[in-house]
């Protein structure tokens, strides 16, 4: 099936890395209401502003709906035709650390390590024992995402020794629909290994 492109989620998109349009485009004529418009508000970061509709930019920046349209397809096509080279430019890190242990919780921000550590690695953190009741954790997840102009790692660990067969059987049980969707989360180890018939 082919895949119709929208610019409603092009604007989106496109506000989601404003940064990096900023940097690419704030000096080209042609597109400089847009952008002007596009800046004059955090629609991305600012959860109580809704994102702009193409009606509202029409209306206060007096491009026509079909070149605004265009406009708009033009900068997106831009982004990820060979022919012009671009880059995009995600240089800053950000590391959020986000533990867990027995539903108790703790995240905190980190600056970039010289080594991320792996899914199944263990590591040891003496400064949270009082806030969650261990200091020894393994690797569980991790998420990147990319926004604005940065990379945000998000490394989730939980307390305790990596298995890797409980692992593989948790993910399995999920996968099949042996246990309910969020059970992972809603749920300790030792209980969804009962409702799967194991032995805690």
């Amino acid at each position: 099936m082919e895949h119709q492109i929208s610019v409603k989620q092009i604007l989106v998109d496109i506000i989601s890395i404003m940064p990096q349009i900023n940097k690419e485009f704030s000096n080209n004529e042609k597109y400089k209401p847009l952008i002007d418009f596009l800046n004059a508000k955090d629609y991305y970061y600012d959860d109580d502003l809704p994102y702009p509709t193409l009606k509202q930019i029409e209306s206060e920046t007096g491009i026509k709906s079909y070149h605004l349209r265009k406009q708009l397809k033009e900068i997106y096509d831009y982004l990820f035709d060979y022919k012009f080279d671009y880059h995009f430019d995600f240089r800053k890190t950000e590391l959020i650390i986000n533990v867990e242990y027995f539903k108790r919780y703790a995240t905190f921000n980190c600056k970039p390590l010289s080594y991320l550590p792996k899914i199944g690695e263990n590591i040891t953190l003496h400064f949270l024992k009082a806030k969650v009741g261990t200091d020894y954790f393994y690797v569980q997840d991790i998420r990147h995402q990319f926004e604005a102009d940065k990379h945000i790692i998000d490394l989730y660990l939980k307390g305790g020794i990596y298995n890797s067969y409980w692992y593989y059987r948790k993910h399995k049980a999920i996968e099949l629909g042996e246990i309910g969707f969020g059970a992972d989360y809603k749920l300790y180890d030792f209980q969804i290994k009962e409702q799967l018939g194991l032995k805690g």
